[in-house]
């Protein structure tokens, strides 16, 4: 993607975080939003997508452009979580659709529109022709043809397309802004959003109720794991097996793992590429029961195509449990319960009923900084640590061009 935009020979002022290109605001948007999935490493909500990286590229390119304050580019991204989660959570589709149509990422339109208006300033007129804009233009509803049988594997690289929300999005306010009109009632009636999106059913009351009283950035969760969201209640177990009794990956003979039915679809061995590793469940068992710190190094080359991790990620198998599955698609609740049986005939069973990451088991502030720093420093070195100071006080930060400086390594 970098390459690509480099080779277009745009310039512009908004930094492209962990580079020194800059891009104007949509394409930088493009780019980090883009970039802030790659690893499947980023925030979920409610496993129905990932709104910070569309909202906060957004957000961050535009802010950039106009020099807005610390504080300016917090209420922008709060903004942007508060209206495009209630939108994305509105309008999911009833069970039956969803097995032909579903709608991640294109919810997250919306969201990004919502954090570069409110980055702007756009008076209420405006901020409406931003969400038509957005609405009209937002990605097509594609996550049934990601790639999920094994036929059509390895899963494409768009899958959320995170980036081009955030594209989409921060495009849409900047021409608001001057005086492009959108269509006001893009969300409204029988023809709104929700049915362009591909989805049956819209919950409009979930749109605006409790506004200003309960804010949707709380309903977000954190991955402690670089992988899609619903293998990290399995993952859990895995974790909490190893752990607890000592065991080494020459220790285990099989891992059984019992969850809803769509975790079946990762039950691929020896994935092609580092987004579909992303979605197998035995790579990723792989990964940590050979320790391999989390992160990037979970998709170098030499670890993808290591022969002795395929093999070794026979031993996982998956399996759709009928409760479990009831659960999630009635609750949207992911469990998961692991058997693992070691070499020496030991089985030990873990369950789990609420992913380490979510709002009721939220991470520790020391593990997201740990995330944080072993993420950023190896490309950004020294600035890291200093960045990481500056965004822990981001509301007295006076010029959002001096924080974006920190985002980039250096000549």
């Amino acid at each position: 993607m970098l390459e690509t935009m480099t080779a277009s020979g745009e310039t512009g002022t908004s930094t492209v975080v962990g580079s020194n290109a800059r891009f104007g605001a949509a394409t930088a948007a493009l780019v980090n939003g883009t970039n802030a999935n790659a690893l499947d490493f980023d925030e979920t909500l409610e496993g129905i997508g990932h709104p910070s990286a569309s909202v906060i590229p957004a957000a961050l390119a535009v802010g950039e452009l106009h020099r807005i304050s610390g504080k300016a580019f917090l209420t922008g991204i709060l903004t942007g979580f508060d209206v495009g989660n209630r939108i994305g959570k509105a309008i999911q589709p009833s069970y039956e659709r969803l097995q032909q149509v579903w709608n991640v990422g294109t919810w997250q339109t919306l969201g990004a529109a919502a954090a570069a208006a409110r980055v702007l300033k756009l008076d209420l007129l405006q901020t409406q022709h931003a969400y038509g804009i957005a609405g009209a233009t937002a990605p097509l509803p594609n996550t049934q043809k990601w790639g999920w049988d094994l036929a059509e594997r390895p899963i494409h690289w768009v899958k959320e397309p995170t980036g081009w929300a955030s594209w989409t999005g921060a495009t849409a306010a900047l021409l608001a802004a001057r005086g492009f009109v959108g269509n006001r009632f893009i969300l409204d009636g029988p023809k709104g959003f929700w049915i362009m999106a591909g989805s049956d059913r819209c919950d409009f009351d979930a749109m605006v109720t409790g506004l200003g009283e309960d804010f949707a950035v709380m309903d977000l969760s954190l991955k402690p794991y670089p992988c899609c969201r619903w293998q990290h209640a399995a993952l859990d177990c895995v974790e909490a097996i190893i752990s607890t009794n000592d065991l080494g990956a020459i220790d285990i003979k099989s891992v059984d793992i019992y969850s809803f039915d769509w975790v079946e679809a990762f039950e691929v061995y020896g994935p092609k590429d580092m987004v579909d590793a992303e979605f197998s469940l035995p790579y990723s068992v792989t990964m940590l029961a050979h320790r391999i710190p989390r992160g990037a190094d979970w998709f170098t080359p030499q670890t993808l195509r290591n022969p002795e991790f395929v093999d070794y990620s026979q031993r996982v198998r998956v399996h759709a449990d009928q409760e479990m599955n009831r659960i999630f698609h009635t609750q949207g609740d992911v469990c998961a319960r692991v058997k693992i049986t070691t070499k020496t005939g030991n089985e030990f069973v873990e369950t789990s009923t609420c992913p380490s990451g979510s709002p009721a088991k939220f991470l520790d502030d020391n593990v997201i900084f740990d995330k944080f720093l072993s993420l950023a420093e190896p490309v950004l070195g020294h600035r890291a640590g200093q960045l990481l100071d500056r965004l822990l006080v981001l509301e007295e930060v006076e010029d959002l061009a001096q924080l974006a400086a920190l985002m980039r390594p250096g000549q």
